[in-house]
């Protein structure tokens, strides 16, 4: 299939519906959107697809030969993953500020009960925001506004290996430590999904003793320097 989109004209190739999957998705219409012009491809391989329940394209690897500007090849080994958000909730009581955090399996990882924050893909059913809303009272229960979010920034994860985004936002939910402990240990997520999803609650302070995800890290860095900023 011959792709003409945005500055790039090139062949895709591979099985007939992975390729008819990943030319239609909005993950691989919007990676080449934004794609610096300087890099030239000459053609590019679907190797794989992982499918979603509604039969939209979830991931695909991709393998691309391309040329910078001065003709020397670029490594061209993509996981399109497409672009995600996370939110750090926090909950503000009289004497203290909570983290909202949840645990769930992730077999990439290795790990049954990865200590994460609120989080998600973006699909083709909503824009950035929206998902944000949607992922945390689906992994939370809490019911948070648009206009409690503050946004972070964007940030690339693993640019020497995905397209993923991650742009990340914050948020001050004031509660009673009543409400924080009802809160402490809820189960949450998506049955149809099989998500498998406990929450926790941590002092923010105490946030990196709990957890290695990065995006959580990254975003309890952002809220200080958005909090204490002059």
């Amino acid at each position: 299939m011959q792709i003409t989109l945005a500055h790039h004209n090139f062949e895709l190739t591979g099985q007939k519906e992975d390729v008819e999957l990943v030319a239609s998705s909005a993950q691989f219409r919007q990676w080449l959107a934004r794609m610096d012009e300087r890099f030239r491809i000459k053609r590019m391989e679907v190797q794989a697809v992982d499918r979603r329940r509604d039969g939209g394209l979830l991931f695909a690897k991709l393998r691309a030969e391309v040329y910078g500007p001065d003709g020397q090849p670029v490594p061209g080994g993509v996981f399109l993953r497409g672009d995600a958000v996370a939110v750090l909730v926090i909950l503000v009581t009289e004497n203290e500020r909570w983290c909202v955090l949840t645990a769930q399996p992730r077999f990439p990882a290795g790990e049954f009960e990865s200590i994460e924050i609120p989080a998600g893909m973006l699909d083709d059913h909503g824009d950035i925001v929206s998902t944000a809303l949607r992922e945390v009272e689906e992994e939370t229960g809490i019911r948070v506004t648009r206009e409690s979010l503050r946004e972070l920034g964007t940030f690339i994860p693993s640019g020497g290996g995905s397209d993923e985004r991650i742009t990340l936002y914050a948020c001050e939910i004031r509660v009673t430590l009543e409400d924080v402990h009802t809160l402490e240990g809820k189960l949450a997520g998506l049955a149809h999904e099989h998500e498998q999803i406990r929450v926790l609650l941590v002092p923010l302070a105490e946030l990196a003793r709990h957890t290695r995800d990065i995006k959580a890290l990254l975003a309890y860095g952002c809220y200080h320097q958005w909090r204490f900023e002059p």
